[in-house]
């Protein structure tokens, strides 16, 4: 069931982040940095919007929505659903003005309000419908709300930079409307009810009982993601922004597809073995999680410190080529770094209901990475924020493995992350036993090599788990 569920979400999982990773590419040849700093603002604003407007009620309905046989439980919901989704939206409307207030220039005050707001509406709606075709267990729905934003918007916001006009509010134009078709596309098959009536105050507080907590942590995770964004805004101003948020944001979004290749259908087994009771077995599997993810992350970082240079300068525009060559491989590292914590440890807190422990962590890591941020932005201007960051998320992790084994029994896998470190290093020497690629097709040679070259050192470094698998298939077989 695990395995035939993952493979069902597989194509949004796949498209929807390698749609991201090109479009961070190909704005830059369209947008300024200017331009550039004013989209990424009004998107991770919106997630802050979303985050505290409705995604308390999307959370609740992914845990509680009624099953179709419950048709009264069910129509109490879908009738409340409605009310909480309109104010939500009138909410992000009005987030969408102030933060149009905050962003835009003389005379773009209305225009880009209006773009602001088609964009906040048409996401949070999408981000909702999504949470309730998990719940549904609607495939074809999720794969809609999911991918119609970043892949539509990465194809009408090429026609529309090419043919109409370059710049951040015609962008956001474009992904809202791609993601108005998704939501059209897929609400047929969720079993909307259209009527309006006074909801379910028993539901709605129920509804928020659970999803308050839930949004805290959000918040939390939201600001520890995001508040370089808003530091270097402040200090620099929005063109700086634009310039370092390509290889930033690219760094960051390399690390957490990685990390998504080991943590999509990870946590539900770990969960479920917990609540079935064999606790010694959920904490091995989060062990196993955490060496897959080690064997995952620290090759991707490698590779990206060696060949980055090469990648940026064949894809990102040379006005953004500078820094984004400094920024990508130091921001994959401080991604990594990030998802560690939080896809193996901070989720056994979680799932060991230590909600506290998981704001204590991460209350740490915004302090820190915000102070040494600073400190780095004074000290070595974009290039040291990051620093800052990746030392805070260092501490973060070290906290959050040092509490998850005190005061929860958890192991780290020491033993694995040397062997994949080993592993890496082979890679990293095979890859400088290369000339330096030049061109894309020396680019994709290096690629091959280096992954053959790891595949092969894991291979024998981890022989005897090697030998115990194919022992164990064919056993079961």
């Amino acid at each position: 069931m695990l395995i035939q569920h993952t493979l069902r979400y597989l194509p949004a999982q796949l498209l929807s982040p390698l749609a991201q990773l090109l479009s961070m590419v190909l704005w830059t040849h369209w947008l300024s940095p200017q331009d550039m700093g004013v989209f990424t603002l009004v998107t991770v604003t919106q997630e802050i919007a979303y985050l505290l407007c409705l995604n308390w009620f999307s959370v609740y309905a992914l845990r509680y929505l009624p099953p179709a046989q419950d048709r009264e439980g069910l129509r109490r919901y879908l009738v409340s659903e409605n009310v909480v989704v309109a104010a939500g939206t009138a909410a992000g409307v009005g987030v969408a003005g102030v933060t149009a207030w905050a962003l835009a220039g003389d005379g773009e005050g209305l225009a880009a309000a209006a773009a602001i707001a088609a964009y906040f509406v048409t996401r949070s709606a999408s981000a909702h419908y999504a949470e309730r075709a998990r719940a549904q267990s609607a495939f074809m729905a999720f794969t809609w709300l999911q991918t119609a934003g970043p892949v539509g918007g990465l194809g009408i916001g090429l026609l529309v930079m090419q043919h109409v006009q370059a710049d951040a509010w015609a962008l956001l134009w474009a992904y809202a409307l791609a993601q108005a078709a998704g939501i059209a596309l897929a609400l047929p098959s969720l079993g909307m009810r259209w009527q309006w009536a006074a909801p379910d105050r028993v539901l709605l507080a129920a509804a928020a009982r659970f999803g308050a907590p839930l949004i805290g942590l959000g918040v939390l995770g939201w600001i520890g993601e995001n508040y370089i964004r808003y530091l270097v805004q402040w200090t620099e101003g929005a063109a700086a922004l634009g310039l370092m948020i390509v290889g930033w944001a690219l760094g960051r979004r390399c690390a957490s597809v990685a990390s998504m290749v080991v943590t999509t259908a990870a946590f539900p087994l770990a969960s479920r073995l917990l609540n079935e009771g064999r606790r010694d077995q959920a904490l091995q599997q989060l062990r196993t999680n955490a060496a897959l993810l080690v064997a995952v992350l620290v090759p991707v970082t490698v590779a990206v410190e060696l060949l980055g240079a090469t990648l940026v300068r064949l894809t990102v525009a040379e006005e953004y080529r500078a820094l984004t060559t400094q920024m990508l491989a130091l921001s994959v590292f401080a991604g990594a770094l990030r998802n560690l914590h939080m896809h193996v440890t901070d989720q056994l807190m979680v799932l060991e209901r230590r909600f506290g422990m998981v704001a204590r962590i991460d209350v740490f890591e915004i302090t820190v990475c915000t102070l040494a941020s600073l400190a780095g932005l004074k000290l070595g201007g974009l290039h040291g924020a990051v620093i800052g960051q990746a030392f805070g998320s260092a501490l973060a992790l070290l906290l959050s493995v040092h509490w998850a084994r005190t005061r929860l029994g958890f192991v780290w896998p020491v033993a694995e992350t040397l062997k994949v470190l080993a592993a890496s290093a082979m890679m990293a020497l095979a890859l400088h036993a290369l000339k330096a690629p030049q061109t894309l097709q020396g680019l994709i040679l290096a690629v091959l090599v280096g992954s053959l070259a790891y595949a092969a050192a894991m291979a024998a470094l981890f022989w005897p788990d090697l030998r115990r698998l194919v022992a164990a298939t064919r056993a079961a077989s």
